[in-house]
């Protein structure tokens, strides 16, 4: 802290000494001036001899006269203008004042915006203490419980009301049973209270045992989350880690791990995995717009100027508008589209996320031979790549390419 006020101090004073050492050197400019008009006045009268001993032409003479006459008026000028100057001992005193204001000022501004007193952190400091703010972090019921909404059913009507108690009654009769568990996670979602539904949702995934999915873990993702209201509980964290072992591109939980750094002061890590996000795609989701809302400030915080890569070839809002355009319209729409999508892969490549939007694409304007082309063409580059081949499958059954 001691080095920082004297390099600080140093500094202030350089910039004072700067700004007042031409008022300070005021004199030196009148003096240069004068001896610059002794000097002329002597060559005049050197001149003068010069034509009267007869070593200088009267033609060259009067020339000579007028050149160092036009400058003897010019330094005669300036030392007027400088004769006008405050006095030495004026412009002095305007350099001390002006030195203490600004050494007060900037004293002034670092009391009142700085931080007076604050040791230094090192970086590895810094990182420990967000490694133990992390660790020591509330657990997922602690959270919710901070933020849940009440649970009072008199907000719906009563047919409404019925239908709620009959969902969950029906999970207490039927334990076992997967689809009233499934109806029940979205339902208590759909009413905000995101604590049954995470509760409902951990069943599903029980239920499911061996079968269960990533879209099962991205769902929880989603919901457990919403229950806190936005904050990664170290349960969320768990989770999101389980999903990146299986699909390591998973866009939620790539950013839900982003954004529990972001929460644990880690911007570097936040900013890596919201890159991801974004910059592998695909556009347009719900988690994509998350990450490109948020991965300015954590660029910032980094001191990274971050620009949002160009999007090309349909979002999934633009797939979604499609869908409900006339046939013609939706056609016209995507193949525009589409064909830039297709030209790029074709002569520069390009991640699995892009190849299983064509095949999208293509399948809703119903070009199922070209489809089938392009996943073949994917699945040939791919072929070593499992999770990538997984995800452009999944797409081509998504899209009834495939079964």
């Amino acid at each position: 802290m001691t080095g920082f006020i004297l390099i600080a101090a140093l500094l202030a004073g350089l910039s004072a000494l700067a700004i007042a050492a031409p008022l300070w050197r005021t004199r030196g400019r009148v003096d240069n001036t004068d001896t610059d008009i002794d000097i002329y006045r002597d060559q005049l009268a050197e001149v003068d001899r010069d034509l009267d001993r007869g070593t200088l032409d009267p033609t060259e003479a009067e020339r000579t006269r007028t050149e160092i006459s036009r400058r003897l008026l010019a330094a005669d000028a300036a030392s007027r203008t400088a004769a006008i100057d405050a006095p030495k001992a004026v412009n002095r005193g305007a350099a001390v004042v002006m030195g203490v204001a600004l050494l007060a000022a900037a004293g002034w501004l670092y009391a009142t915006l700085g931080a007076p007193g604050y040791g230094d952190v090192p970086r590895e400091l810094r990182l420990a203490v967000g490694e133990e703010r992390r660790a020591n972090r509330p657990g997922q019921l602690e959270a919710e419980a901070a933020t849940q909404i009440p649970d009072v059913l008199d907000q719906f009507d009563e047919a409404t009301q019925d239908l709620i108690r009959t969902r969950r009654a029906a999970t207490f009769e039927r334990p076992e049973d997967l689809t009233a568990w499934t109806v029940l996670a979205q339902t208590e979602a759909a009413i905000g209270q995101y604590h049954r539904a995470t509760r409902a949702q951990e069943r599903i995934i029980a239920l499911k045992g061996s079968t269960v999915e990533t879209e099962d873990y991205e769902r929880l993702l989603d919901i457990m989350i919403a229950g806190t209201q936005g904050y990664v509980s170290p349960e969320a964290e768990a989770v999101a880690l389980r999903v990146l072992q299986d699909a390591p591109d998973s866009q939620t939980a790539l950013y839900y791990a982003g954004l529990m750094y972001a929460q644990n002061d880690r911007p570097d890590r936040a900013f890596d995995l919201w890159r991801r996000v974004i910059e592998n795609g695909p556009v347009g989701t719900l988690h994509y717009e998350f990450a490109t809302g948020q991965i300015g400030e954590v660029a910032a915080q980094l001191g990274v100027d971050y620009a949002l890569p160009e999007t090309r070839g349909p979002s999934a809002q633009d797939l979604d508008a499609a869908q409900d355009m006339s046939p013609e319209d939706r056609r016209a729409m995507i193949e525009g589209m589409v064909g830039g999508l297709a030209d790029r892969l074709a002569t520069e490549g390009g991640p699995p996320q892009d190849w299983a939007r064509l095949i999208t694409s293509l399948m809703i304007i119903e070009q199922t031979e070209a489809a089938a082309r392009v996943l073949a063409e994917a699945e040939l580059i791919f072929g070593g790549d499992v999770q990538a081949v997984t995800l452009i499958r999944r797409a081509a059954a998504e899209a009834g390419l495939t079964e």
